[in-house]
């Protein structure tokens, strides 16, 4: 069997503001982390800013996603309206970004992707732990 986009998706245990939350995760860390995250993300403007956090493996996969919906938006946006794009890289964000919703790149052990390994700080400090870790 091949696996499609579809098969490899997080699935989401419930969406919050219209962004899907990972299932898999404490109810507690929903509440305590993610869902403020997401009003954090929700009520940044600064494109920069959208793509620093995005790129930061230290914030939830699920607010990272969203940062990176907006920036992406932004750019479409200036595009349709022949604006000026934002200064910052497109391909960069979706490499910061990639596997943070995929069952198959997703760290057992901490909140991000195995692909954040490359970008997270020395020994993934501040980089939210998983208690317990995933069984796959």
């Amino acid at each position: 069997m091949t696996m499609t986009d579809d098969d490899d998706r997080i699935p989401a245990s419930t969406t919050y503001r219209g962004v899907p939350v990972h299932d898999d995760q404490p109810l507690d860390r929903i509440e305590a982390v993610v869902k403020p995250a997401i009003n954090h993300v929700h009520d940044l403007a600064d494109v920069a800013s959208l793509f620093d956090y995005a790129g930061d493996p230290r914030n939830p996969p699920e607010a990272r996603l969203f940062a990176a919906a907006k920036v992406e938006a932004a750019w479409q946006l200036c595009a349709e309206r022949r604006l000026q794009r934002p200064d910052v890289s497109l391909e960069l964000l979706r490499a910061c970004t990639a596997g943070l919703d995929s069952k198959g790149w997703r760290d057992p052990f901490y909140y991000c992707s195995f692909f954040d390994h490359i970008a997270a700080p020395p020994g993934y400090e501040g980089v939210p732990r998983r208690d317990p870790p995933l069984d796959d």
